[in-house]
């Protein structure tokens, strides 16, 4: 049930509760301002493919986002592009039939303020979305892009249980992995 209260903990005993809910309409500039603070802070821009606001604007409508709070600031979020057919359905790269987009989800972006890394909330976003996925959707199986050399994310999606099934060119010339599990 969201929203929700939660306790997470870093790897050296640091505890902070964060309120976990889903994002509505008014959200939209916070969202975008964000990932534009995430963006800004990574140096290698290549791994890190922006979504815009009009593209958030839809998913808060139709996909599922959420967000974690620390008291009224926004510092992570997450979103999971509903199985549909469309460019953001990650099975026209794989040139998947209309009847597997329609089981397919795709775990499209997440992104957490530096300062609130290492509690965790990348790898419970990647748990809450698939609960979404098949509690929700009756999807079969999710996909996600992820830039070769983010070993973060990768190692993040290879640790929920994702394969890599495909190397390729996407998003204006950028090398990402493809990835797939199967529920």
């Amino acid at each position: 049930k969201l929203p929700c209260e939660m306790i997470m903990k870093r790897h050296n005993g640091e505890e902070k509760t964060f309120i976990l809910r889903r994002c509505v309409p008014e959200d939209l500039d916070e969202i975008v301002a964000l990932q534009d603070e995430v963006y800004d802070y990574i140096s290698d821009k290549k791994i890190f493919q922006k979504t815009e606001a009009d593209e958030f604007a839809e998913s808060i409508e139709l996909d599922q986002c959420f967000c974690f709070m620390d008291g009224n600031k926004m510092i992570a979020f997450t979103l999971m592009v509903a199985a549909r057919p469309g460019y953001r359905n990650y099975g026209e790269y794989l040139d998947y039939t209309p009847e597997q987009l329609a089981k397919t989800v795709s775990m499209d972006t997440s992104f957490v303020l530096p300062e609130y890394r290492g509690f965790g909330l990348q790898q419970f976003f990647f748990e809450l979305r698939e609960q979404a996925a098949t509690e929700l959707l009756g999807a079969t199986e999710a996909l996600t892009t992820i830039a070769t050399d983010n070993e973060d994310s990768l190692n993040n999606a290879y640790k929920t249980g994702y394969e890599e099934i495909r190397r390729m060119t996407i998003y204006g010339g950028l090398e990402r992995c493809i990835l797939r599990k199967v529920f």
